[in-house]
């Protein structure tokens, strides 16, 4: 894979372009890690958006034909935090609209709905308790984070939390074990991606945990034998344990 086609593709994409603005997005880091078993790494690209709403990892993946490509899904590592007032809703600006579904009792096809966002240009993120929804010019994605504790079990809408900053993005094995996972240090938690398969409809199959950050931890990073460990402000590497 080409690193450098992958954050020329990044940093091309109108991934915050509300309304007439070319909403490009800063690229901080690229990690590659092959989740579909074919042998041709996928790159998980580290973004620094300006909007709540904006995954913080952005998913490609790269061949000779055609290029980077960028899958429908996108990540947020973290537990969702009260909201700073550094970043924009795109809600004050007219263009995010938080929605209930299911609320009647019956099965909610998401694939349904994810096809439907993807055929009117609408972006979602899925919440426990509800979808947001939101239009970006020339750029779609849908994130899940229906597994993510709300501010409270009756909340349905996103205005007054956001996502939480990454500060390291690594891949690798973690202690005692030969699967590779991606790991993103946050604010306050670690979080540990484990990937089985990229869905037809560019959606990701996995599974996620989320831990809590001690305070002495400032990084993550791979040891020399290649295994994720956790840096504390004293210069000790702390191997990180499988889920």
């Amino acid at each position: 894979m080409t690193l450098a086609a992958v954050r020329a593709a990044a940093e091309r994409e109108p991934v915050e372009a509300f309304g007439n603005t070319p909403g490009l997005v800063r690229v901080r880091d690229i990690v590659l890690l092959d989740i579909d078993g074919d042998g041709s790494p996928e790159a998980f690209v580290w973004i620094v958006p300006k909007f709540q709403q904006t995954p913080t990892v952005l998913v490609y993946t790269y061949d000779q034909q055609r290029g980077a490509r960028r899958l429908l899904e996108g990540l947020v590592p973290g537990k969702l935090q009260r909201a700073s007032g550094h970043l924009v809703d795109d809600h004050t600006l007219g263009f995010g609209v938080d929605m209930t579904v299911g609320g009647d009792g019956r099965p909610v096809d998401f694939d349904r709905l994810i096809a439907a966002g993807v055929a009117h240009n609408m972006s979602l993120v899925r919440y426990k308790t509800f979808l947001h929804t939101d239009g970006r010019t020339g750029f779609v994605m849908f994130v899940d984070l229906s597994d993510r504790t709300l501010p409270s079990s009756t909340t349905k809408t996103c205005e007054s939390f956001e996502f939480s900053p990454i500060e390291g993005l690594v891949a690798g094995p973690l202690a005692g074990t030969r699967t590779r996972y991606l790991i993103a240090l946050t604010t306050s938690d670690v979080t540990i991606y484990r990937f089985h398969r990229i869905r037809p409809n560019g959606t990701i199959d996995k599974e996620s945990w989320i831990l809590p950050r001690a305070p002495e931890v400032t990084g993550v990073e791979l040891s020399p034998t290649g295994e994720v460990v956790l840096r504390t402000r004293n210069g000790q590497a702390v191997p990180l344990a499988a889920p």
